[in-house]
């Protein structure tokens, strides 16, 4: 089984997300924040990394079982993003009470973007029985 998809999903949501919210704060500049995601770079992702960590061990169950049931990749990257969607939005009420709706929405935005780019398959090359 071929785990980089989620790996990749899962570091690249983390790793680019307070990027965006810094372009949705720069568009939407009634902001009124002392600081940013990026000023504290190395806290948010820790942050993130562990808010986001059952998110994603669900998630790799939902993948393991996508995988070994052999559903279509098409419906198979659907129900990934959906359950990341909403498992970011439910972190984020649970963790700020809807308070930071920007922040939320730009890892959502980024968790779908990535996961819509990156290449998804359930099998290695290793996995290809060779004569």
């Amino acid at each position: 089984m071929n785990w980089s998809y989620l790996f990749k999903h899962w570091f690249g949501t983390i790793t680019i997300a307070p990027f965006v919210f810094e372009l949705f704060s720069l568009i939407n500049k009634s902001s009124n924040r002392v600081v940013g995601l990026i000023e504290v770079y190395p806290i948010t992702f820790i942050f993130s990394l562990i808010f986001s960590t059952p998110t994603y061990l669900v998630y790799g169950l939902i993948y393991y079982f996508l995988a070994k049931k052999e559903i279509s990749i098409k419906y198979s990257k659907m129900i990934l993003l959906l359950f990341t969607t909403l498992g970011i939005l439910i972190t984020f009420h649970i963790v700020f009470n809807a308070r930071e709706i920007f922040i939320s929405i730009s890892y959502v935005v980024t968790s779908i973007i990535l996961g819509l780019i990156l290449k998804l398959k359930f099998k290695n090359d290793d996995d290809i029985p060779r004569n």
